[in-house]
Formats: structure tokens, sequence, C-alpha cells
């Protein structure tokens, strides 16, 4: 693995152990779009490519008509007004 993760996780070592527990993050993307926080350690373990130092982006890609995080932002809204109305009897 620490082959195939050449430039950001060159001078990586294999983990003596997974999970990775992480005291500071070091965060990586990994070729399948996820967020590793405890850096080239974290992905080794998913047994995943480093794509780049960094967070990934949000909404890089997918088939979805309708990006995942705009769903769940309509559902968290529609969550909270009918909280909203249950607790003013309206509902």
């Amino acid at each position: 693995m620490a082959d195939d993760n050449e430039g950001v996780c060159a001078r990586f070592s294999k983990p003596a152990s997974c999970p990775v527990t992480c005291f500071r993050t070091e965060p990586v993307c990994g070729v399948d779009g996820v967020t590793y926080w405890c850096g080239c350690a974290d992905a080794y373990c998913a047994g995943t490519r480093v794509a780049k130092s960094g967070f990934c982006e949000v909404g890089n890609g997918g088939s979805a008509s309708v990006p995942g995080q705009a769903l769940l932002l309509v559902h968290i809204v529609w969550l909270i007004l009918l909280g909203f109305f249950v607790l003013c009897g309206l509902f």
C-alpha cells in the first residue's frame, strides 16, 4: 500500500495496528472521496490510496441527480420545522 501512495504518503510505513488512534489530525483525501482524519495510516487501514493531502471536497462527483448533502439539509430543516410545530401545538 505504501508504494501506491506516492507523494503524499511516500515516507509512510505500515501502522502497528488497525484501526489507528490519532491524537493530532492530519487529514488526507483518499481516491474513494473519503477524508481520512488520521492521515496515511488511517487510509492504509481502510485499504485505499491517498489522492491528496487535506480534506476531500464536498460534492466532487457522484451520479445522483440531487447531491446527498442537499437531501440531508432538506431533511434536517423538515425535522426542525416539525419539532417547532409540535411544540407550538400547531400540528
